[in-house]
């Protein structure tokens, strides 16, 4: 009998075994204590006031972690997941390239009408398929479809929205079918990425979680600015997908066991490495809405996604066959998007760098004291403007510094930095305000100064 029970527990170790084998080989590939990680993750979106974050990691046949912080409370709930979206249109795109219905080498002239999008019809001409995958279209960051100007970088890297919105049009033009019924027919439904839309309705339907802005440290709930017309600068193929980390994870499992039905390895190598250099330094390369990147110990493929009131990243290690996703439901444009890249490289295996418990309230705090300053300069003159009047001796020289130059200056920042103004106000409203209302201040007051002087000379 004894001898029985012994024979059994050595065929059951031998059954485990086989069947948790794929445990046992990805434990041995990747040593992550994931539960450690999600405990620091925990502590870090608390000093960063980050409203809510969803996570997961997966490799090729199940879902290694999963966590939600903050006021998410389920994997399931979708955020709108910006420019990771890009990847969706790329792959739609190579779908259809495998169908023989769009050669990536010929011009986009040959599936889309350019002359509703081009100051020049001929410029499309000039642009192939893959420049508007590899971003080097030629067609500069802050272009929208009203009116694309070719930029003198044509055929070299600079990332820019209108590239995925032409190659949304062009979806739509070769499939005859909307972007959205095309990717849902056949990305999303096969994958059964059910919290996954591209439309603002199912959006809301599926539970779309409430983003916010950070205005001067603090975050604000906000409705997304959902794109409306061509007049928008990220349209939903370039940024306005939504998705919940669960869905998300089913989606890059489908490229971790190489394509599954939706699409051929070949075509998936193309998106991930037939690419293009984005600086000089050999470190990063844009490809077909991926990023493949040195910047780690080890490659990585990833790409990043922001829209006004969420942040977004993706990662695929090719090496451990991991697979990880990081969703945020807040924009801080200044501080904690440029602190997230930090935050979340334990996920990576990566160590994090040795920061102040407090980086989120000191940078904030400088910022703060920058607008301050900034509020003071312009309210001063208002408030002592008892004073002035009462001066024998008017201070000419100050007053067309903080009444004309410095008003200028503030107007002119935008242009300075080369950012449109209506970028700061989307993505930085609060520093938009900040430039808004005191030039005002300062303009106003000066024009009121003059008006003084000149009532009472002609007194």
């Amino acid at each position: 009998m004894i001898k029985i029970y012994k024979i059994l527990i050595v065929i059951f170790c031998v059954f485990l075994y086989f069947i948790s084998g794929n445990n046992v080989i990805y434990a041995k590939n990747n040593s992550i204590d994931y539960e450690s990680v999600s405990k620091e993750l925990e502590k870090e979106i608390e000093k960063n006031h980050i409203p809510g974050m969803s996570i997961i990691v997966v490799n090729p046949n199940e879902v290694v972690f999963s966590k939600t912080y903050g006021n998410c409370k389920s994997i399931d709930t979708p955020f709108i997941i910006g420019s990771m979206s890009k990847s969706f249109t790329a792959l739609s795109i190579m779908r259809l390239v495998e169908e023989g219905r769009i050669d990536i080498n010929k011009s986009i002239s040959t599936y889309i009408d350019t002359s509703l999008y081009f100051k020049n019809k001929e410029d499309g001409d000039k642009i192939t398929v893959k420049q508007l995958l590899n971003q080097n279209s030629g067609i500069g960051t802050y272009q929208k479809l009203v009116s694309i100007e070719m930029a003198k970088n044509y055929n070299k890297y600079e990332y820019a929205n209108a590239n995925y919105n032409l190659l949304g049009k062009m979806i739509e033009a070769v499939s005859n079918e909307s972007y959205s019924d095309y990717v849902t027919k056949n990305i999303l439904e096969p994958l059964g990425m059910n919290h996954t839309s591209t439309t603002l309705e199912e959006n809301s339907k599926n539970g779309l979680i409430k983003g916010y802005q950070n205005y001067f440290g603090i975050p604000i709930a906000e409705s997304p600015k959902y794109p409306t017309d061509d007049n928008s600068w990220i349209q939903v193929p370039a940024g306005f997908i939504s998705s919940s980390a669960s869905d998300m994870g089913k989606y890059l499992q489908m490229y971790l066991n190489h394509g599954l039905n939706i699409i051929t390895e070949d075509s998936i190598s193309k998106m991930f490495y037939d690419n293009i250099p984005q600086d000089d330094i050999d470190r990063d390369y844009y490809g077909m809405g991926w990023v493949y990147t040195k910047y780690y110990s080890k490659p990585i493929l990833t790409h990043s996604g922001l829209v006004e009131n969420y942040t977004s990243k993706m990662f695929i290690i090719p090496e451990d066959n991991i697979g990880i996703v990081v969703l945020v439901n807040m924009n801080d444009y200044l501080v904690t998007n440029n602190l997230l890249e930090d935050i979340v490289k334990p996920l990576l295996g990566e160590e994090k760098p040795e920061v102040s418990n407090n980086l989120y309230i000191i940078n904030h705090l400088l910022i703060d004291a920058i607008y301050i300053v900034i509020t003071i300069i312009a309210m001063y003159p208002i408030i002592t403007i008892k004073i002035w009047k009462n001066k024998t001796k008017k201070l000419y020289v100050i007053d067309i510094v903080r009444h004309l130059l410095l008003p200028i200056i503030l107007i002119l920042i935008p242009t300075i930095i080369s950012v449109p103004f209506w970028v700061i106000w989307d993505f930085v409203k609060d520093l938009a305000l900040i430039l808004i209302i005191n030039s005002i201040l300062m303009l106003s007051t000066g024009i009121y100064k003059i008006g003084y002087l000149l009532k009472k000379k002609a007194i």
